[in-house]
């Protein structure tokens, strides 16, 4: 997508700056001026699409930011993006599985899974993408316990935003990994 724009832009350019090829009157065979005609709704339009790529990037940078934030165990990082009144959602059938609302729930639970690991999650995301509201990512993880157990598994994250923050941030992961692997009281 950004090899065409950035096509369609030098053809632009080359047209501009070169009159003589941009409008041709055949009847005079004389080169026109180069004056390029630009639908004002179509350029608005572009305009539009151009802020909405802008703001998915930018959510989807967010998401790597939250998870990055999990290797480095660093709570504050992990949920600066989420609303006060969010809600986390696991997978599962362990205590910290189902919907947590709000910050305080969610945070007890991430504390919860961190003091069990010799150092954060390390996430290397995948593959990302983002669509209307929404957020995608795969990544893979990498932790070990604090008795030398390996952590390592498969995510799917979906994140839904309202404006810059997060509404909404569901994991998908391997329970039966998260059952072997953590102590939940």
């Amino acid at each position: 997508m950004k090899r065409m724009f950035l096509c369609g832009v030098i053809l632009m350019l080359f047209f501009l700056h070169h009159p003589a090829l941009a409008d041709v009157d055949e009847s005079k065979s004389e080169p026109q001026s180069g004056h390029v005609e630009v639908d004002r709704a179509e350029y608005e339009q572009f305009l539009a699409w151009k802020e909405n790529q802008a703001r998915l990037q930018r959510n989807i940078q967010t998401v790597k930011n939250v998870l990055a934030a999990e290797g480095r165990e660093d709570t504050e990082a992990f949920f600066a993006p989420f609303s006060s009144d969010s809600t986390f959602w696991m997978n599962g059938s362990s205590p910290a599985s189902g919907p947590l609302h709000g910050l305080p729930a969610q945070k007890a639970a991430f504390e919860m899974f961190m003091e069990q690991l010799a150092s954060g999650i390390s996430m290397n995301v995948t593959n990302a993408f983002a669509s209307g509201d929404w957020v995608v990512t795969e990544a893979v993880g990498d932790a070990e316990t604090l008795d030398g157990r390996p952590y390592d598994g498969h995510y799917c994250v979906l994140a839904k935003f309202k404006g810059a923050e997060i509404l909404e941030f569901r994991e998908y992961l391997d329970t039966k990994l998260l059952a072997d692997t953590f102590v939940f009281e």
